[in-house]
């Protein structure tokens, strides 16, 4: 046990928010650039009993990048998960739990918890029965994060069969199969699987499956159920190889008009053909958020969807970096900016000019990677100090038009303005704008 971590070097990870609560930060990769220490099952004691000094406050905790492993799980649930906890987030990302760490999470009693994330952890099939008791018991329970958790065909199966009649809103199954020879699958089962699940649950916000080897045709199965889904807003396809075949399956699905929000399709070796074929959906589309990073488009392909944003629903949030961007994509991009179709905070390039011509250089604005991993802001550790984070009201004003997990809201919420006065005789579609 580490002899830093008392109870005074706690509080200062501790954020306090605006609405009372706290948050305990205490991420291994901070705290290994800090004391050159990760926490380990030793230090949870100490970790726990500072937790039930503020049992009524700390509300979220985020242990990503640590070794606590099995051993630290138990202390933490026999230690601290009693009827007084109020712990409605945890993040146990890359903490070297196994399925026996995640059966003494599960068993808690008293649990709370709105969010759960315990991706990359080697949790394997044995752990899928403690996953899928965990949605099933946790009636609370709306963010959940299974990635690369080293399950199998028949334990994913499981876990979404469980997830047809949850309360989760959000579901991130990427990677969740590894991809090794001893592990082959079918992608178009997972597919077909996940398309069952879209047409069943009706609650589902967010569908996050990258990394899962999906072709075009399987795409196309998984849009099958996409279109009897009412309620995702958020689609993250990035990293699979469906190529411009399943662009033109996603491209037919947003001609219906679905309550899309969002749509991530970084990696997937999409040519112009797809780009073309998605300029086409486009139109129709409420689709304000729009990563197509790290493809293969050229620059007529880029043009040709920069023609087709032009939209009853703008766009936000339009990322590009990766493709091949030309002379014709900077000088749309640059009449956009001048009209204030695309802002600059909107977009990953930034325009500037070499002996008279338009170039594009690299503009850090898509944070999501950096966020969902929870790297630090700086890339080290800055000065100590309270942090106080300001919680904003849902009705706040104006009216979120993005607001998803990892992804900044849009527009700002402009304190001076208030709340928002709900009126039931306003109809959904008149307030998309």
């Amino acid at each position: 046990m580490s002899e830093k971590i008392t109870d005074v070097f706690l509080q200062l990870f501790c954020e306090k928010n605006s609405d009372g609560t706290k948050h305990l930060r205490l991420k291994g990769n901070e705290l290994y650039q800090r004391i050159s220490y990760r926490l380990t099952h030793k230090d949870m004691h100490r970790v726990a009993s500072f937790m039930k000094e503020y049992v009524g406050e700390i509300v979220s905790l985020d242990l990503s990048y640590n070794d606590i492993g099995d051993e630290g799980m138990k202390i933490l649930a026999k230690e601290f998960f009693n009827e007084d906890n109020n712990l409605q987030h945890i993040n146990l990302m890359q903490c070297s739990i196994k399925s026996e760490g995640m059966k003494w999470l599960v068993t808690s009693e008293y649990l709370k918890l709105k969010s759960c994330r315990v991706n990359g952890n080697e949790i394997g099939y044995a752990g899928a029965r403690w996953i899928a008791s965990l949605i099933q018991n946790c009636l609370s329970l709306e963010l959940l994060d299974i990635a690369e958790t080293d399950q199998t065909w028949e334990s994913i199966e499981c876990i979404l069969i469980v997830c047809e009649q949850s309360t989760l809103k959000v579901l991130d199954i990427s990677k969740i199969i590894p991809p090794t020879y001893y592990t082959k699958y079918d992608p178009a089962l997972l597919a077909d699987e996940l398309a069952v699940l879209l047409k069943v649950n009706a609650i589902l916000v967010e569908l996050h499956v990258q990394k899962c080897a999906f072709d075009g045709h399987d795409i196309d199965i998984l849009v099958s159920g996409l279109r009897s889904s009412k309620s995702l807003q958020l689609l993250d396809l990035g990293y699979n190889r469906m190529g411009d075949l399943g662009v033109r399956a996603i491209a037919r699905w947003l001609r219906t008009g679905p309550p899309l929000r969002a749509l991530m399709l970084p990696g997937n070796t999409i040519r112009e053909l797809g780009a073309r074929a998605l300029s086409f959906g486009m139109p129709f589309s409420k689709v304000r958020y729009l990563d197509l990073t790290d493809n293969k488009i050229t620059d007529l392909g880029l043009s040709i969807i920069l023609d087709k944003i032009k939209k009853y629903y703008q766009l936000r949030y339009f990322f590009i970096w990766g493709n091949t961007i030309g002379p014709i994509t900077c000088e749309r991009m640059e009449r956009m900016l001048a009209s204030g179709v695309l802002h600059q905070e909107g977009i990953d390039i930034k325009l500037y000019t070499v002996d008279g011509e338009l170039h594009a250089a690299y503009y850090p604005t898509n944070h999501y990677k950096h966020k969902y991993y929870s790297v630090m802001d700086h890339g080290c550790a800055i000065e100590l100090k309270i942090k106080r984070n300001k919680i904003h009201h849902p009705d706040s004003l104006p009216r979120a038009l993005i607001k998803f997990s990892h992804i900044d809201r849009y527009p700002p919420v402009n304190e001076s303005l208030g709340l928002k006065v709900r009126k039931e005789s306003v109809c959904p579609e008149d307030e998309e704008n």
